[in-house]
């Protein structure tokens, strides 16, 4: 006998396989609906609307997952996963204390709340549960590696207690003895110690390369179609064509460690900026138009697309994330390959580009482990390739753009904050406010690298940071500029 829901299921199966995004919504909204008893089966419909970016939908179905396991602590175990991937940090941290200390294994429970208290600033408690996951397991690389960010260590026992815990990290995965070589480096920079803070990142670097082996053909063929198709008049011709307003968003874009978190931060202390993050929406925009060069648009507008439905694409999964009110910064950091997309059907989204000393961003590069893996961050002619290719990027969408696109200098920004922000504010159509020149005040979960520098006030820190470093970034210098 055939119940209603199986064939919600079967639709949901066609949907899929034609990728159809609304037809898949629709299916598992029935299901759902419906009550379905699909028991584990919750757990996957859930990761596969995660990814969709269907926040709704996919915290439905986790809470469909966890009534079906009777509340048991591991299914709520399964939403705090899924909570933190959704960005919502606050919630995931409170629903983690009240799982038992074994779920889902002291060293993983303690990592996650040391995690998420770091991300929402609270700095000794995000130490004391990191200490506790590596009492559980000593020489864990990716508990020393959030130990490490959680500010310096410099005269602080914990450093000693790193280095002591070398011969436990050997042990562990390459991935993870990766994570321990970079907290290492951290720890020798903040004490000064210049030659080996340098060694112990390459160690890092060395074993994520062979990890995750980086392709300067395909970097260069994203980079290419990024500028492909948008000839003079493309992208006003298109803004033309659209109806809906678009002026939510607010892109900041540029290299990793550029400066685009601080301006993140300055903009999201605005009352009319709800929030911001590195949401990678314009992904989901680049797989309905079938890719992101003007010639891909061409064709899905031939084929019966439209400026609105993909802006309003964008604008649908941007509140999924953050609900329906106030202005969001999109920090995302490729945004740069998706910038004629985002251009052509957000006329009216504010569109930034931070720029930094490229000897100090590929320094803050090379030394940064990138929680979502940067394969060009792991060499130093890497990087130096990587970083000619963005330099084509903003001469490009500055000569498209022009006046559109506002290129921010880091230093600038950093010698003449209270200029540099105002100007920032006029570009994004923002009215003056005192609160964003007092932007470290601000309390909210910043989960990068930069969480920290974000809460202090614009200093000159982040200034010359390569200088020490210059004759091991030799590689760099040659490549780039030769």
């Amino acid at each position: 006998m055939t119940t209603p829901w199986m064939a919600h299921v079967e639709t949901l199966r066609r949907a899929l396989a034609a990728k159809d995004r609304a037809g898949a919504n629709a299916a598992v909204t029935a299901l759902l609906d419906a009550k379905a008893p699909l028991g584990q089966q919750w757990r996957q419909i859930a990761e596969l609307m995660r990814v969709s970016g269907e926040l709704t939908l996919a915290l439905r179905a986790i809470d469909a997952f966890v009534a079906a396991a009777k509340g048991v602590p591991a299914a709520r175990y399964s939403k705090v996963v899924l909570l933190t991937q959704a960005g919502r940090l606050r919630e995931a941290h409170d629903l983690a204390e009240t799982l038992p200390a074994n779920i889902p294994d002291p060293a993983g429970r303690a990592y996650l709340l040391g995690n998420t208290a770091l991300t929402l600033g609270r700095v000794e408690e995000a130490r004391a549960n990191l200490l506790t996951a590596i009492r559980h397991r000593p020489g864990w690389g990716p508990a020393w590696l959030t130990l490490s960010s959680s500010g310096s260590l410099k005269d602080n026992p914990i450093g000693e207690q790193m280095l002591a815990d070398r011969a436990a990290a050997e042990r562990q995965p390459e991935g993870d003895l990766a994570r321990y070589w970079y907290a290492v480096g951290k720890l020798h920079a903040d004490r000064r110690e210049h030659d080996d803070a340098f060694a112990a990142f390459a160690k890092g670097a060395a074993l994520l390369r062979k990890l995750t082996p980086y392709s300067r053909q395909g970097n260069e063929k994203t980079a290419r179609a990024a500028m492909s198709g948008f000839p003079d008049g493309f992208i006003e011709g298109l803004n033309r064509q659209q109806t809906i307003g678009t002026s939510r968003p607010i892109f900041v874009t540029g290299l990793p460690r550029s400066g685009t978190t601080l301006v993140e931060q300055i903009l999201a202390s605005h009352s009319a900026v709800a929030d911001g993050a590195e949401l990678s929406l314009l992904h989901h925009v680049a797989v309905a138009t079938g890719g992101v060069s003007g010639e891909a648009i061409t064709a899905h507008l031939a084929a019966g697309g439209s400026v609105e439905s993909l802006a309003g694409l964008y604008l649908h999964l941007m509140a999924e994330r953050f609900g329906p009110e106030g202005r969001i910064v999109d920090k995302t950091v490729d945004a740069s390959r998706f910038l004629g997309l985002a251009a052509s059907v957000l006329p009216e989204a504010p569109l930034i580009w931070m720029r930094r000393d490229p000897l100090d961003s590929a320094w803050s590069c090379f030394r940064t482990f990138f929680i979502h893996g940067v394969a060009w961050s792991y060499d130093l002619t890497d990087i130096a390739h990587h970083f000619r290719l963005e330099d084509e990027l903003v001469a490009f969408w500055q000569e498209r753009l022009g006046g559109r696109l506002l290129v921010v200098p880091y230093g600038a920004l950093v010698d003449a904050p209270e200029a540099w922000t105002s100007r920032i504010l006029e570009h994004c159509g923002l009215a003056e406010e005192a609160g964003v020149y007092a932007h470290h005040k601000t309390e909210r979960a910043v989960a990068t690298a930069s969480s920290l520098q974000v809460r202090r006030p614009i200093n000159r820190d982040g200034l010359n940071v390569a200088e020490p470093y210059r004759k091991h970034l030799q590689p760099f210098v040659d490549a780039y500029c030769g």
